[in-house]
């Protein structure tokens, strides 16, 4: 594939060489987890944008492995960055919507991880590191009354982009927390991309002898998208829409860039595992509410909102010292749960026994040793699309199932079946299901173990509204003290929950 002809020629451009193992002075690798949002899968220059500027990330697929069908739990923003924080789909606490109090028709279960649940920071504090978020969070509202704070999840250090999005690209507000104390700061005049990265190098010099765990989550390129006069230029004879979408990433990877210089400088890039994705695909681009949506899904049927891989498939990068292979391509297909998975056997930690990750380790399969999964990844997503400047609808079925080079979708009633052989049809054109009986049978019967395994009794979308529902440690879902009644979150104004509406 062109794409990734690419790489050979990026490999030349950098001179990037076999990365060497960490020194024997520190027994664990940094860890460095950047997450950029609404990006899609064709969004980066080494994924073949025909013009889109990514010179940073590109070093990253140089550097070390591009997992091509890379995929995330969820196609919107809460879903997604749940499941790469706890390593389970999110659907079995409830968590399968928007964490978005201003739209309390589409409230999900929980407003916040439930604190039972695994963390990936709270886990690498008990094997030594030292942890931090930075950006955006959107898995809880930390600072409301009765929700867990982010110390409670595992940060030592967090700084969580307090903004609707119409101001998360620059003069943002923060919340800024470290000793289990939360200042709100403003930062005027400054570019958030800037801010993440100032925030990151901070913290990291000041880790001392522990391993860092470091959350980079960027806004860029979630909309309403914004960029500087300068990186817009870059981009001159493309549209309005496309200077600021493209400038928006393009300015991200510069600062990204920075922060690399900075590891490269303090000997430290060798000594840290660095892992890019996004959190969903694209959005739409006639979205109702932007023109400046011009993400690319790099050809694959649907964008976010979607379980057709336009709207699960991200990018996926990883540099792990001593064990990618520079250049290397790996089209095997993997998921955010499989990074916390393997991270934690890394550090040696596991889960509570009842919370098992649903990642398996793809250290093996990042090595190019053989690599084989039980069971296959599955998505179950009610919110099933979105509304078009058109008149028409962005849409998907609600359950998709992905088991080897078999992708299957259906109706929550299993009826509606569509069948696709990924190896040969990654955009999802042709339904095989009538050819293919058999493996229609097997994985129609696999996606119903699925279904009924993923949807204990307080994870149905029918039971959202219910604060009876007994969860597994046999509390019920009022016993939590930010619901003040059946499905409502405990707002404090009407700004707040303004605020809040404006995060998805």
């Amino acid at each position: 594939m062109k794409t990734f002809r690419f790489l050979k020629t990026l490999a030349l451009v950098f001179g990037v060489g076999v990365v060497s193992l960490p020194a024997e002075d520190q027994s664990f690798l940094n860890i460095l987890y950047i997450v950029n949002d609404d990006q899609g899968w064709g969004d980066l220059g080494s994924q073949g944008h025909p013009f889109l500027k990514t010179p940073n990330l590109d070093r990253l697929a140089v550097m070390g492995c591009t997992l091509t069908d890379f995929y995330v739990t969820g196609p919107v923003c809460s879903p997604s960055r749940v499941g790469m924080v706890t390593g389970r789909i999110q659907n079995r606490f409830g968590l399968n919507q928007l964490i978005n109090a201003g739209e309390k028709e589409r409230l999900p279960l929980f407003q916040y991880i439930p604190p039972e649940e695994p963390t990936l920071p709270r886990l690498l504090q008990k094997a030594g590191y030292t942890t931090a978020h930075i950006g955006k969070w959107h898995c809880s509202f930390p600072e409301r009354p009765g929700s867990p704070r982010m110390w409670d999840y595992g940060y030592d250090y967090a700084a969580v982009l307090n903004a609707g999005r119409h101001n998360s690209y620059k003069d943002s507000g923060w919340d800024e927390s470290v000793n289990h104390k939360t200042t709100r700061i403003q930062t005027p005049g400054q570019w958030s991309a800037d801010v993440y990265v100032d925030k990151a190098i901070d913290f990291i010099s000041k880790a001392g002898d522990k391993p860092f765990f470091v959350n980079l989550w960027s806004f860029a390129p979630h909309q309403e998208v914004d960029a500087s006069d300068e990186y817009r230029a870059l981009y001159k004879d493309r549209t309005e829409s496309e200077q600021y979408f493209c400038g928006a990433i393009t300015q991200m990877d510069a600062a990204y860039g920075r922060l690399f210089d900075f590891l490269e400088q303090q000997g430290l890039m060798e000594k840290t595992i660095i892992i890019f994705t996004s959190d969903n695909g694209p959005e739409p681009h006639l979205i109702t509410w932007s023109d400046r949506a011009r993400g690319s899904a790099g050809g694959l049927r649907g964008a976010k909102h979607e379980l057709y891989d336009g709207g699960i498939r991200a990018p996926g990068l990883i540099v792990w010292p001593g064990v990618t292979k520079p250049g290397s391509v790996i089209h095997t297909p993997v998921w955010t749960p499989d990074i916390a998975a393997t991270l934690c056997d890394y550090v040696h930690e596991k889960p509570p026994a009842e919370y098992p990750f649903d990642g398996v380790n793809i250290e093996p399969l990042l090595e190019g040793k053989p690599f084989t999964r039980k069971d296959p990844m599955y998505w179950q997503a009610p919110w099933r699309g979105t509304s078009l400047r058109d008149g028409t609808e962005d849409t998907s079925p609600p359950l998709a199932l992905r088991d080897g080079r078999w992708k299957m979708l259906c109706n929550d009633d299993f009826t509606g079946i569509e069948l696709y052989n990924m190896e040969i049809d990654m955009n999802e054109k042709w339904n095989m299901k009538d050819e293919y009986p058999e493996v229609t049978e097997k994985l129609l019967a696999e996606m119903k173990v699925r279904y009924a395994d993923v949807n204990g009794p307080y994870s149905r979308e029918a039971d959202i509204f219910s604060p009876d529902i007994k969860l597994p440690n046999g509390k019920k879902v009022s016993d939590y003290p930010i619901y003040a009644a059946p499905g409502l979150a405990v707002i404090e104004s009407e700004a707040e929950a303004q605020q809040s509406s404006d995060f998805n």
